[in-house]
């Protein structure tokens, strides 16, 4: 084997004595700490009432009080009149656009009137988000962003 390559020199050299080796090099350069052979329990201290029991896999018989139970989520707020009517616009509009003989329409301005209505239903949702609150003095030109 060339230590200053850490490949072995033959193909019948396995695993563990190329690991071997490569440790061995890294040893003479003193770069690799002692690991005791041993390492010591935590509890070793402790009697052996108050030392945790240690189970060797999950368990069957496992308390409820061991988990976490998050709690109900609190029930969907109501769409509120304006929501309504938004969702109502986009829903006419596709009617309008993919089957308007299901409303008993025909001819070619079910189409373009189902697109405006879209259009519309999605614009009145996205006015809807945009909440302008009169104490508002706009950003602070000293604020970062930052929050602690």
């Amino acid at each position: 084997m060339d230590p200053a390559r850490g490949r072995g020199s033959g193909p019948d050299e396995g695993p563990d004595d190329t690991f071997e080796s490569i440790v061995a090099s890294w040893r003479r350069e003193g770069s690799v700490p002692d690991w005791p052979e041993h390492q010591p329990e935590p509890d070793a201290g402790r009697p052996a009432e108050d030392r945790p029991v240690h189970r060797p896999g999950p368990s069957a018989e496992v308390a409820d009080d061991d988990h976490y139970h998050p709690p109900e989520p609190p029930p969907l707020p109501r769409p509120g009149p304006p929501a309504v009517v938004g969702a109502g616009l986009i829903l006419v509009g596709l009617v309008l656009c993919v089957a308007p003989a299901l409303i008993g329409v025909g001819g070619t301005w079910p189409l373009p009137l189902g697109l405006v209505l879209i259009a519309a239903g999605l614009t009145w949702l996205v006015l809807r988000l945009w909440t302008t609150d009169p104490d508002d003095e706009g950003p602070d030109p000293s604020d970062d962003g930052s929050r602690l």
